[in-house]
């Protein structure tokens, strides 16, 4: 009876022993996206934890010079340094150091670029400067959200290594006030994912239709030509974001420019109506996804997701109201090695783990997140393993019993005297 309640208790440790080192392996440590920054007085900053720790507290070293409310949003209130601390009460901490700095507070960041697309190997300088351009520290910091898309050095020069979408913050002296530049990157050859098309009518001033009208859509990057139609309709596929010069040319010589006007492509499908008037081409066009209602918020389809290695999810997005637009969102994993998200908002789960995807209007002012888990895929390889063994052991007792046989009609063969000793 004691040997049995002895390897119990041995069973029973063993068994708390491996969940508790499951456990610990599985616990994820506490961490800030940033651990310095400065801010001016008056100055607000939102915290961004790099993990999905939830129930996490704020805490600041000292309240009278930097305050933290429940959501980590801190404020600077005087000179001096504080260190907010965020706990998720199972021991773990992390620490963001706060230096409030004196001087002229900066108001923003001005940047020539809000949006840019490139391909793979080519790059691009980006050029933000502080407003206003006096205060005592006009510095510029860049950083990429996604380095293994898009890089920047201090300089701001951008260098796009593989297809997705990163964005570029040009931040100043304060860590409150920055800029920032959407950078899609498409692959050498294919359609491009976040690509669109573009049709059109071109008019005169009097309201006829231009057929056989030779129009052209060019930057620096590429230049496409096409006719009009019977009804004065054009038609560009496949056509990267960006600013486009569209001229029409005279008798369908692409070097006689007649007018041209800037056509600038967003995010969706464009309908453009173009007016010719003597050297001057008029442009009337709207994204075919515009709306007069203004988006004030979003919602995703689930807030919780849970997928397979390899497998993925697009996710769907209900704009707040019904009525209106839903305005240019980007994504970002807390943990692409777990979890990706590209710029139609595909989830893609990589490897076993959590991660959490945040979903971020163009303007900054809407955020919504989903709390991605990625378990293992459920593989056949056992099963196959199986079938194969299964097979193997078919063929060698069909094998054994094919010899055992032969040797049965030889011995049968012989004392039937049909076969020699020698045979």
């Amino acid at each position: 009876m004691k040997k049995r309640l002895m390897s119990a208790a041995v069973l029973v440790t063993m068994l708390i022993c491996i969940f508790s080192v499951g456990a610990a392996a599985v616990q994820e440590k506490v961490s800030f996206t940033r651990e310095s920054l400065d801010l001016f007085i008056g100055q607000s900053y939102q915290l961004e934890l790099s993990d999905n720790s939830v129930g996490v507290t704020y805490s600041s070293s000292d309240p009278n010079i930097v305050s933290v409310n429940p959501g980590g949003l801190i404020s600077a209130l005087s000179l001096g340094s504080s260190v907010i601390t965020a706990s998720d009460g199972k021991g773990n901490e992390a620490h963001c150091s706060v230096n409030v700095i004196n001087g002229e507070s900066p108001t923003g960041v001005r940047i020539d670029k809000q949006s840019i697309s490139l391909t793979e190997g080519e790059s691009f300088t980006l050029n933000a400067t502080v407003i206003p351009e006096n205060v005592y520290d006009n510095r510029i910091y860049y950083s990429s959200s996604d380095e293994s898309v898009a890089r920047v050095d201090k300089n701001g020069y951008i260098k796009a290594v593989k297809p997705g979408v990163a964005v570029i913050t040009a931040e100043s002296a304060s860590a409150a006030v920055s800029g920032k530049c959407i950078v899609k990157v498409s692959s050498k050859s294919g359609r491009n994912s976040f690509s669109v098309d573009i049709n059109g009518t071109l008019y005169s001033i009097a309201g006829e239709k231009k057929v056989n009208m030779l129009v052209g859509l060019s930057n620096s990057r590429e230049s496409l030509e096409t006719t009009t139609d019977s009804n004065g309709k054009f038609y560009f596929d496949d056509i990267v974001q960006g600013t486009y010069t569209l001229s029409v040319y005279s008798n369908n010589d692409s070097k006689k420019t007649i007018a041209s006007g800037q056509l600038t492509v967003g995010s969706y499908n464009m309908s453009v109506t173009c007016i010719l008037n003597d050297k001057e081409l008029v442009l009337l066009y709207q994204d075919e996804n515009t709306s007069t209602e203004k988006a004030r918020d979003f919602n995703l389809e689930k807030s919780t997701l849970s997928i397979e290695v390899g497998k993925a999810y697009d996710m769907s997005f209900k704009v707040v109201p019904s009525g209106a637009a839903l305005p240019v969102i980007s994504g970002k994993s807390s943990n692409a090695d777990v979890a990706t998200v590209d710029v139609d908002g595909r989830i893609t789960g990589v490897s076993e783990g959590t991660a959490k995807i945040v979903f971020t209007s163009a303007d900054g002012k809407i955020s919504k997140s989903c709390q991605v888990t990625v378990t293992q895929a459920n593989s056949n390889t056992f099963s196959w393993i199986i079938i194969l063994l299964e097979t193997i052991i078919v063929f060698l007792i069909v094998m054994m019993f094919m010899i055992s046989y032969k040797r049965f009609l030889r011995q049968k063969e012989k004392d039937e005297g049909l076969l020699s000793d020698d045979e």
